[in-house]
């Protein structure tokens, strides 16, 4: 299947959507193991993305650089730094292509979340977003991503968070949630056009 920049962009509106609908969960489950902000703080990232949507250029690669720096000027927190990094490491090597293939896109992907890891130093079974992100990229092709990130969070519940901001609460975190993993399967939802859920 081929992706384009009119793909990308009928995603970002789901995403968008869908952050906006689960600011107040976010902030909450944050409140729980961070410093209560998630949610807020991608709802101003949904917005500034939102704005750019019709600007992006059918390049894919230039439409993932621009998103990625859209997110800098808008966001300094880490998760939003981590968004950036691996944005902009997808959109360097998709430079030139209006359309990326199957192939193409996990390849990028599995770029992407190297570089997030180099950043942010956090190891993959650290239990954070960037385990979600390694699921999506290891998924079979044609494989439901809602269904595989879910499976991913309910692998890791139960273990110690051992990165990010989550970490400063590790023995309160087994059996619960991490914030970063709930707001990128609300991402994903949001992307295969799925809103509030039950």
């Amino acid at each position: 299947m081929m992706s384009s920049a009119n793909n990308l962009r009928r995603a970002l509106a789901g995403m968008i959507a869908r952050t906006r609908e689960c600011e107040e969960e976010l902030n909450a489950l944050d409140a729980d193991l961070g410093d209560g902000d998630l949610g807020s703080t991608l709802t101003a990232v949904a917005s500034a993305v939102e704005h750019a949507l019709d600007s992006l250029p059918d390049d894919m690669g230039a439409a993932l650089t621009g998103l990625g720096k859209v997110i800098g000027t808008v966001s300094g927190s880490s998760f939003s730094s981590l968004l950036m990094i691996g944005l902009l490491k997808a959109g360097a090597a998709l430079q030139g292509k209006r359309t990326v293939s199957a192939e193409e896109g996990t390849q990028t992907w599995k770029v992407a979340l190297t570089a997030m890891l180099a950043a942010s130093g956090a190891k993959l079974g650290d239990k954070t977003m960037l385990d979600v992100l390694a699921a999506i990229a290891e998924a079979p092709p044609g494989a439901n991503l809602v269904d595989e990130v879910n499976r991913t969070i309910e692998l890791y519940r139960p273990k110690l968070c051992r990165a990010g901001r989550a970490r400063v609460a590790s023995e309160r975190s087994a059996g619960r949630d991490d914030p970063g993993m709930i707001a990128m399967l609300r991402f994903v939802e949001g992307a295969a056009g799925r809103r509030a859920l039950g």
